[in-house]
């Protein structure tokens, strides 16, 4: 009897070898597709997502390290959170990462101080293999707005609409108008 681990479904999944970024630097553009794109709005609890493109550049450095710079864009339709009305947005991010063959796994958490100034520490390079498309997907995943609200919407104007029909809706309401009180 064997141990495995359960497969965790990736829905946009683009792996790259690591062995073809040794020498030289690699750019790589990808794409979800529609069925990547559904799959990815469900996991991320969007309404719908029309396009997510990334163009993303990587390059070996002396050290070992796999440096990675992408640009990613998307056409998202999100839910607001004061209004609950659907509205369409576009997201356009650039990010930076680092691969390092020596950067330990996280595997329980654990406490350590990072100085503001300094760059990020690399992440662990795992394997011969990049997944480029979940990398993209979670960069993504940091640029949704956690509580999107439609452009315009005040939360202060949507508050005085409810106390406003509050009152008028009230049963004292009907009853001030068969007295005549408005």
């Amino acid at each position: 009897m064997t141990d495995s681990a359960p497969s965790v479904e990736v829905e946009f999944s683009r792996p790259v070898s690591t062995a073809e970024i040794v020498e030289e630097e690699a750019v790589f553009l990808i794409e979800a597709d529609a069925a990547e794109c559904k799959a990815l709005a469900k996991r991320f609890g969007l309404r719908e997502l029309h396009s997510l493109k990334a163009e993303l550049r990587l390059r070996p450095t002396e050290e070992g390290e796999i440096c990675l710079e992408g640009h990613l864009t998307a056409e998202v339709v999100q839910t607001c959170v004061v209004s609950l009305a659907d509205f369409a947005t576009s997201l356009d991010e650039r990010f930076a990462l680092r691969f390092s063959p020596e950067a330990e796994p996280l595997s329980e958490v654990r406490e350590f101080l990072l100085a503001i100034e300094a760059n990020d520490p690399p992440e662990p390079l795992e394997g011969e293999k990049l997944d480029l498309g979940e990398i993209v997907a979670e960069h993504f995943a940091l640029v949704l707005d956690p509580y999107p609200r439609l452009p315009g919407v005040d939360l202060a104007d949507l508050a005085a609409e409810v106390v406003e029909k509050q009152e008028t809706s009230s049963p004292f309401a009907c009853l001030g108008a068969l007295k005549g009180e408005k």
